[in-house]
């Protein structure tokens, strides 16, 4: 038994090795980010976040279905994390480890699928490049579906390779974990179409029962979440709806090849943006209710548009996401590489990673192999279609990943055939493999125009800041907001979150410098002379608020808050009607708002307009009956016009909303006229209660003697 265990370890030794590997490296790095806040805080990282609480809303309350909506986002790593959290809770360590485990079979997988694609000593190679590729280790550390991913496209490759050598079940299991992949990476499914030619030109060797062992798992699982879809929705959705939106956001007047945020906000949850503003923008343009797959339709037509009416401009977006998708540079999202290098000395060496596997990869494909030419092609289509379905919508280093284990493979016999060449003396053709290989390395590496490694520092830094100043530590969110301003003075959320940090730590004079300089950087911002505006007025500048808010006003008129305020100003400075004007905006955009309509009908009093108080306090009950403070006017203005009944009413009922002394005066006196002098007894002591201050006149006519 031991012998045969000594024996089957002989043989295996690298594949055991490249497990072993895996897992130090991996594990090695995830001690060194432990301490790092969003190790356990993912508020901030909106996928994350979203991936997350989905999660837990299955697993906790039994909502297996996923909701009652179409899926938006593909929903396998939520369902993954689901499985988790039933099993041991919503412990984000454990989610961590067991992406070590995946990383662990990926590696496994890329030599497997590396031996029978290409021999051994491409397998050995690839499997040591999986083992130190930091991108691949950084997201693994990530609660973000990569390492899900890479393990079930890499076991998809590695069973069809198994497959090719008699094991008609291994198609169905590539099948099925492509299908799987599918439901979060939903443009694998353009590789599912490219495949099908090349499983048709080798159809003679493969045979019908492998081809339909294949395609059926996987056209099974996309039909099932199609399916839910429509009867759970009520929409024929395949997978998720968010794919309109995303072409958009890659082909579009403002795309850069990158995510940019399709409204005014900063690092917004997937489902606020992706779903919730979208689907409002394109039912306002369109002036109807829309389903998700209509909008996503309505996205999709918009950016062809696009590319339609502007081909040469189309042309240099997609030669600029070429270069993205083959360049060294690993573009953020959500979370930022190269800001990493604060967190875990694994970061502070700065290597090409993806620089030095793309050139031998592109050799590797290119070079001629003997072994499994099936398998070879197959996974040369997936980097093909893989990267073509990338670019459609634009790229980041988490939507790149998946590709990168294939051409590790390549890669692998790259470095292979160019060691041999020169080991062998064979100068020329080594010497020309060289030169295409630094030519390949150097545009790889060529940086790509106005995007530096530590561009999006500034926003790790309003990450952090908001971390902080979420915790109620204020002097260190200080310290990351005022980074961020100076490295991305452009990005105006950091100077409002600097200026309310300097607030909470008690030095309002430098809050209001730096809300100034806001508004000088960006002059266009409602939001930023809104704050300004704000801090002018709690710093008692009532004055120099009123332009700073009627500059907000006018870039956005419809900023409630800043027309709020800007009343709120104007009654303290006494301008009572001009105040009334700006309420009068607020009440027409939030008519049925209660608060609002009782704010303005105490303005109406202040100024004796007493028809206008009437009709606000009246539409403020009746817009929240729970409001106190509306039927206090009511009762006054009928207990001043003498009908004690109808105020008596009113009172009452104020007083069961909001017991005052204020209330409880007026109530006594309202017992009193009315000839309840029991009554009148009992408000006046509660009054009195209340600090209201003793009425010698009405305690002799109520008869009431408090001593």
């Amino acid at each position: 038994m031991s012998l045969n265990f000594r024996s089957w370890v002989k043989d295996n030794r690298w594949p055991l090795a490249l497990a072993a590997a895996t897992l130090a490296t991996r594990a090695v790095y995830l001690a060194t980010v432990a301490h790092d806040p969003f190790f356990t805080y993912l508020r901030h990282i909106p996928d994350a976040f979203l991936f997350n609480n989905w999660a837990q809303d299955i697993a906790s309350g039994g909502a297996w279905l996923g909701g009652d909506a179409v899926f938006f986002i593909g929903p396998l790593y939520a369902y993954f994390l689901a499985v988790i959290y039933a099993a041991i809770g919503p412990q984000l360590a454990v989610v961590r480890l067991v992406h070590i485990a995946l990383e662990v079979g990926s590696a496994l997988f890329i030599y497997g699928f590396a031996r029978r694609a290409l021999g051994e000593r491409p397998a050995r190679v690839a499997g040591a490049i999986w083992v130190f590729y930091l991108p691949a280790i950084f997201f693994s550390s990530m609660v973000l579906p990569v390492s899900l991913d890479v393990f079930l496209i890499t076991g998809s490759f590695y069973l069809l390779a198994r497959g090719v050598e008699g094991r008609r079940w291994a198609f169905a299991g590539a099948g099925a974990l492509t299908g799987l992949a599918a439901l979060d990476r939903s443009n694998l499914l353009v590789f599912a179409v490219a495949a099908v030619p090349v499983f048709l030109i080798y159809l003679r060797r493969l045979g019908w029962r492998r081809v339909a062992a294949y395609f059926a798992p996987l056209a099974a699982i996309v039909f099932a979440v199609t399916l839910r879809n429509g009867l759970v929705g009520g929409d024929f959705v395949p997978i998720s709806s968010q794919g309109g939106i995303n072409f958009y956001l890659g082909n579009a007047p403002e795309a850069k090849g990158v995510y940019w945020n399709l409204g005014e906000v900063y690092q917004g949850r997937p489902a606020e943006l992706n779903r919730d503003l979208a689907t409002l923008v394109a039912q306002e343009l369109e002036g109807r209710t829309m389903k998700p797959s209509a909008v996503s339709r309505w996205w999709l037509l918009n950016g062809l548009a696009w590319l339609r009416d502007h081909p040469g401009e189309g042309a240099k977006l997609y030669w600029r996401k070429f270069r993205l998708l083959v360049n060294d540079y690993e573009v953020s999202l959500n979370v930022d590489f190269y800001f990493m290098k604060f967190i875990t000395p694994f970061h502070r060496l700065q290597i090409p990673y993806f620089g030095f596997i793309f050139p031998f990869a592109v050799i590797g494909l290119a070079i001629g192999w003997r072994r499994s030419p099936f398998a070879r092609t197959v996974g040369a289509v997936f980097v093909a279609a893989y990267a073509v379905s990338v670019m459609i919508f634009f790229i980041s280093a988490r939507y790149r990943l998946p590709i990168v284990p294939l051409l590790m493979v390549f890669a692998g016999g790259g470095l292979v055939r160019y060691y041999d060449l020169w080991r062998g003396w064979r100068w020329r053709r080594a010497a020309a493999l060289t030169a295409a290989a630094m030519a390949m390395a150097a545009f790889s590496m060529w940086p790509m125009p106005d995007i530096k490694r530590d561009g999006a520092f500034g926003q790790s830094y309003y990450r952090y800041g908001k971390f902080y100043f979420d915790q109620g530590k204020f002097e260190e969110a200080v310290s990351y907001f005022h980074k961020s301003t100076t490295l991305a003075p452009e990005m105006y959320q950091g100077f409002i979150m600097l200026g309310v940090a300097y607030e909470r730590v008690g030095q309002p004079d430098t809050a209001l410098e730096v809300f100034w300089r806001g508004t000088v950087v960006a002059p266009d911002k409602a939001a930023m002379h809104y704050n300004f505006g704000l801090a002018l007025a709690r710093s008692g500048r009532l004055a120099g608020a009123v332009p700073a808010l009627a500059r907000a006003v006018e870039l956005e008129p419809d900023y409630v808050d800043a027309r709020v305020q800007l009343a709120e100003v104007l009654i303290g400075l006494g301008d009572y009607r001009q105040a009334a004007l700006a309420y009068r905006r607020v009440v027409a955009l939030v008519p049925g708002d209660g608060a609002t309509l009782a704010r303005y009908a105490e303005l109406m009093m202040q100024l004796g307009r007493t028809s206008d108080m009437l009709a606000a306090a009246q539409a403020a009950t009746e817009a929240d009956p729970s409001l106190p403070g509306p039927r206090l006017l009511i009762g006054r203005y009928y207990y001043e016009n003498g009908d004690y009944v109808t105020a008596l009413e009113y009172i009452e009922r104020e007083a069961e909303l909001q017991p005052s002394s204020q209330v409880y005066g007026l109530l006594s006196m309202l017992y009193l006229k009315l000839g309840d002098a029991a009554r009148a007894q009992a408000a006046y002591r509660n009054y009195v209660s209340l600090g209201g201050p003793r009425d010698p006149a009405f305690e002799r006519d109520a008869a009431l003697s408090l001593e």
